[in-house]
């Protein structure tokens, strides 16, 4: 994916055509991910006497106690992923984020990693197949919804050509289409993107919420899109605004 100042510029190309511009503001989001809850491993403290023992014993039992209560809270707000397509237990080959401060909730393949890029809200990926990956992005936006910057099949055009795919790739939109969950509206755009040595399968979706645009692409290499297919349809179906 090319940088957020290309998104930027072809959102405005695409939403107002050559003769106006969007209010588009083509910043990277600073904020970092958070909201990831996992439940800590209960480590013993070394005891010195017996004062010291029922002191630490009592210490411990509140720290299992405090322990279990959030381990049991992020069991419940792992087990369903909120709003739409989403809300549902999470099916077996799947993990989940969500980030209610963030706005955003999808599901991922079951064992992917999750590496630090530099302007990416959120991206894992498989270490074994690097083309297996999954990023979110977040920009700042004046629209209310992903449909003021235009129909879906023109941006999707655009996008492909001057953001999505890089400048040495060769991009083609295989389909571009308009879903609308609780109210609001996403765009999903399946296409490839043709390298020298490989091609890569990818399926991008966007949307915009509460002055936000949306950005989550996820794919695979092209040998292995039959493998993948179902799996990452259902990851780029799973992504909610909350």
């Amino acid at each position: 994916m090319r940088s957020t100042a290309a998104t930027s510029r072809s959102l405005r190309t695409a939403s107002s055509g050559a003769a106006r511009r969007s209010g588009l503001v083509g910043e990277r989001s600073s904020a970092r991910r958070h909201g990831s809850e996992r439940g800590g491993a209960l480590v013993p403290r070394a005891h010195e006497g017996e004062e010291s023992n029922n002191r630490a014993m009592a210490s411990e039992e509140s720290d299992f106690t405090r322990r279990q209560a959030l381990s049991l809270l992020a069991m419940s707000a792992s087990a369903t992923v909120a709003g739409g397509e989403a809300q549902a237990k999470i099916p077996a080959g799947y993990s989940a984020v969500k980030n209610v401060q963030k706005g955003y909730a999808f599901l991922y393949p079951f064992g992917w990693q999750e590496v630090s890029v530099d302007g990416a809200e959120v991206t894992v990926k498989d270490i074994i197949e690097p083309l297996e990956s999954l990023s979110l992005e977040i920009l700042p936006t004046n629209k209310e919804s992903i449909t003021e910057y235009g129909e879906v099949k023109p941006l999707a055009n655009t996008l492909v050509k001057q953001v999505l795919v890089p400048p040495t790739q060769e991009g083609t939109v295989l389909s571009a289409e308009e879903r609308e969950n609780e109210g609001l509206k996403y765009y999903t755009i399946e296409y490839t993107a043709k390298a020298k040595n490989f091609t890569r399968h990818s399926l991008t979706v966007l949307g915009v919420q509460k002055g936000k645009l949306y950005t989550i692409t996820t794919g695979a290499n092209e040998r292995r899109w039959p493998i993948m297919k179902d799996k990452l349809l259902f990851v780029a179906k799973s992504f909610t605004l909350l």
